[in-house]
C-alpha cells in the first residue's frame, strides 16, 4: 500500500477539554465547558478511597471562589460524621457501572446552610459514582444572582455533566489527588494532633488567618466578627498553644508533623 500523506485533523471542543485533564489548566476548563449548558458559580469533586470508613478528600475545584475559601468550606463539610455518610450514601446509590445524579440545596439547620448562605450559594447539583472501593462525588453550585435552575437548565446540565463526572476520574487516575493543605491550624485541630487539639474551631480559624499574615481588621472582615472578638481568640488560642506571636505560630504549624 502506497504511503498516505498526513492530513491535519481538527481537535473538536470535547477532544480540547481531554487534552486539558492532566493539566493545571483543567479546571477552568471543565468549567466553562459547563458553562456551555448552564451558569454555575463553582464546581468541584470529593474523592471517597474507602466506601466503609468515609473520609472525603477535595480532588478539584474551579469557580469564583478562591482556593482558600474552598478548602476552609471542605474542611467544615468533612469535619461532620453526618456529612461524610452522606457522601458515601450517594456513591452507593449509583449503579456499578454508572452515575447517579441528585438536585439539592440546604434546609434550615443543615451544617452547611451557613456555607451556603455566606457563599450566595442557591442551590447544588452532584453527580456521584463508584471506583474500587470508594468512589466521587462532584457538586456543581449555583449563585443565588443566577437564580434557581429551571427545567432548560437541568436538562443542559443532563447533558454535560457525565462527561464532566467521568474526566474528573481520569484525572484521578492520572494525576492522583489533590489533598487539603495539612499545614493550617484548622486541619491540625480535626487531626487532633499536638496542642492544635485543644483549640475551638473558632479559636483555629483566627490562628489560620494570623499564620497567613491577616491583621486584626481583615480577619474581622473575613469572619464577620468584631476586631475585639479576634483579639479575645487569638489571646486565647496562643495561650493553649504556648506561643506569644504570628510568627511563632506559623513555626509551630510547619513543625507539627501532618
Amino acid at each position: 500500500m502506497d504511503d498516505i500523506a498526513p492530513t491535519p485533523l481538527v481537535r473538536d471542543a470535547v477532544a480540547r477539554l481531554v487534552a486539558t485533564v492532566p493539566t493545571d489548566g483543567f479546571g477552568a476548563a471543565l468549567l466553562a465547558h459547563i458553562r456551555s449548558a448552564t451558569e454555575i458559580a463553582n464546581f468541584g469533586a470529593f474523592y471517597v478511597p474507602d466506601l466503609r470508613r468515609p473520609e472525603p478528600v477535595l480532588t478539584v475545584w474551579s469557580g469564583r471562589m478562591s482556593d482558600y475559601w474552598f478548602n476552609r468550606n471542605a474542611r467544615t463539610i468533612t469535619s461532620h460524621d453526618s456529612l461524610r455518610r452522606d457522601f458515601a450514601d450517594r456513591i452507593r446509590r449509583a449503579p456499578s457501572q454508572g452515575l447517579v445524579i441528585d438536585r439539592w440545596h440546604p434546609p434550615e439547620g443543615d451544617p452547611r446552610a451557613p456555607i451556603y448562605a455566606r457563599d450566595q450559594v442557591i442551590e447544588r447539583v452532584s453527580v456521584a459514582s463508584r471506583m474500587g472501593r470508594g468512589g466521587f462525588v462532584s457538586f456543581y453550585l449555583r449563585a443565588v444572582q443566577s437564580g434557581w435552575l429551571s427545567d432548560t437548565d437541568i436538562t443542559g446540565l443532563h447533558r454535560v455533566l457525565p462527561l464532566a463526572h467521568e474526566l474528573i476520574g481520569l484525572r484521578h487516575r492520572i494525576v492522583g489527588t489533590t489533598p487539603l493543605p495539612a499545614r493550617t491550624a484548622s486541619d491540625l485541630r480535626l487531626r487532633n494532633l499536638g496542642r492544635f487539639a485543644a483549640l475551638t474551631p473558632r479559636e483555629a480559624e483566627v490562628c489560620d488567618h494570623a499564620a497567613r499574615g491577616l491583621s486584626v481588621a481583615g480577619t474581622a472582615l473575613e469572619l464577620g466578627i468584631s476586631e475585639n472578638s479576634v483579639r479575645t481568640l487569638r489571646k486565647r488560642a496562643y495561650r493553649r498553644l504556648g506561643v506569644g506571636s504570628a510568627t511563632a505560630l506559623t513555626a509551630m504549624i510547619l513543625g507539627t508533623p501532618a
